[in-house]
């Protein structure tokens, strides 16, 4: 990575119109890194996906959030997301939360996925699953 992506920000990268594959995966990857630090910072925020994880035979601790995002729906919040387990298996989820207290309403989907796993992809460069699974090891080597 060059010393001036390194340098670039999440914002910083968010302005660029037309960015190349090394700026798009940097974003791609600092956008998971927020997500996870998220979660990490405050699980309490996140009650419902404790919950699911709990339901799965799963750890908080032991993986990260690297994708979520939240529809609002009739019923409460529709949360819809990627976790990554501390021995690499990936699960995609949709469920439906409270919107007040955040509590887990139904799980719609928990579905292990093996993600496409590349460094070098003609014209994305890194894939979704090598900057998760990239993420994790960073998170791995602060232990």
């Amino acid at each position: 990575m060059s010393a001036a992506l390194t340098s670039m920000d999440i914002e910083q990268l968010r302005q660029v119109r037309n960015k190349n594959v090394q700026q798009q995966n940097q974003l791609k990857y600092l956008e998971m890194k927020q997500e996870a630090e998220s979660f990490c910072g405050q699980p309490d925020i996140y009650p419902w996906l404790v919950a699911v994880l709990l339901k799965h035979g799963l750890r908080p601790s032991d993986g990260l959030l690297v994708s979520c995002s939240s529809v609002p729906e009739q019923e409460g919040n529709e949360w819809i997301g990627v976790w990554i387990t501390g021995d690499r298996r990936f699960f995609e989820f949709d469920v439906m939360a409270d919107r007040a207290s955040g509590e887990l309403l139904r799980v719609d989907a928990w579905e292990e996925f093996s993600p496409e796993m590349s460094a070098h992809r003609r014209g994305i460069g890194e894939t979704f699953g090598y900057l998760a699974l990239r993420l994790l090891t960073a998170y791995e080597s602060l232990e």
